[in-house]
């Protein structure tokens, strides 16, 4: 009888593990083809009625990605992100997009200001998404006339979207102002058009730190958090703790050395800011290893002790298969939706500020 029961016992974890397999394929190829359609909306050479229309489809598909696969979006985009990415200006407008949205929706922005701030961010480098392409590529520092473009490209942008027939200010708010600082990143004290253009600078400013370029390695967590997530006294303001909430302290798609030496990549936020899934990608001496191995990083064995670059691992095997290893660790829970991350446990709220010690 007991054999019985342990035989079903393992049928339903095999039909599981089967079931959460294919929720990875389904969640990378849906982030895949939402940064191939944003490629194309990004580099369009007119804007018009149609181009409008399927930017709002992308907003839809963006939110819905969101819901149901967050983490994996994340590790896919930070990860492209950290190894020469292609497509730059797509690949980095639907990160921001994905980041805004989870921000937004742990703060608990109203369902029109949390479509408004996606549209955004999917938007904001309209004026320049095939410069942002070459830029990523080149060697040498932006000419005169790029720096131009550069320079107004915000304002330009905002205006087209006007032009095209964007009418939400919220959205036109944003892509005009997502360079400028607003207040002291306390999102209650904004208007929404400002808190929402606050939002996507930090996003913006914290994906391009963690982005590889032709003239430079991306920078680790820590030091892109540093620039992107603190106040002036290098402690997190209110929307930098958010976001250090939302994202974690070792986002998805992230590498880091482990306590006993091992380096890995970030496949899954933790409980805790500081406590991510990881799956090892090689031993403390060094070797690789050939199959990836889950850690669970709130153990103290395995604690994160920093986090690096991805040419300290210079090992990267396919998405599947960093992804399988979850499975070691028990099968895994439902993806979790944007919306939950507002249910964290109370210890953590204090959180972004003691993470904010280990930031090196």
């Amino acid at each position: 009888m007991n054999q019985t029961v342990d035989f079903a016992a393992q049928a339903e974890d095999a039909a599981s593990a089967r079931l959460y397999l294919q929720r990875v394929d389904d969640g990378l190829a849906a982030v895949e083809r939402m940064r191939g359609k944003v490629a194309q909306l990004l580099l369009a050479p007119n804007l018009d009625a149609s181009w409008l229309e399927r930017i709002g489809l992308a907003v839809e598909d963006l939110l819905q990605l969101a819901r149901e696969h967050p983490d994996l979006a994340l590790y896919f985009l930070l990860n492209e992100k950290v190894n020469n990415p292609a497509q730059y200006s797509a690949l980095h407008s639907v990160c921001c997009a994905m980041m805004v949205v989870l921000g937004a929706a742990w703060l608990g922005w109203p369902e029109s200001e949390l479509r408004g701030v996606t549209g955004a961010a999917l938007t904001m480098n309209v004026a320049m998404g095939e410069l942002q392409d070459l830029l990523a590529r080149q060697l040498e520092p932006p000419s005169m006339r790029q720096r131009e473009v550069i320079r107004h490209h915000a304002e330009r942008g905002a205006d087209a979207l006007e032009k095209v027939g964007v009418t939400d200010p919220l959205w036109l708010q944003a892509v005009r102002e997502h360079h400028t600082v607003h207040g002291d990143g306390d999102a209650h004290s904004l208007e929404p058009g400002q808190r929402a253009a606050e939002l996507l600078r930090r996003v913006d400013v914290y994906a391009a730190k963690l982005s590889t370029r032709r003239t430079r390695q991306a920078l680790t967590p820590a030091l892109a958090a540093r620039g992107a997530l603190l106040g002036p006294a290098d402690h997190p303001d209110a929307m930098g703790a958010t976001l250090l909430r939302v994202l974690g302290l070792y986002p998805p798609g992230t590498y880091v050395e482990l306590a006993d030496g091992e380096l890995g990549v970030v496949i899954e936020r933790g409980n805790r800011a500081h406590t991510p899934l990881v799956a090892s990608l090689r031993r403390g001496d060094g070797r690789v290893l050939l199959v990836p191995q889950a850690r669970d990083t709130s153990l103290r064995a395995h604690s994160v002790r920093r986090g690096v670059d991805a040419s300290a691992v210079q090992v990267r095997p396919g998405h599947q298969q960093v992804l399988k290893t979850r499975l070691q660790l028990g099968l895994p829970a439902a993806l979790v939706p944007a919306e939950a991350a507002r249910d964290e446990p109370e210890a953590a709220r204090d959180e972004p500020e003691a993470a904010a010690d280990s930031l090196q």
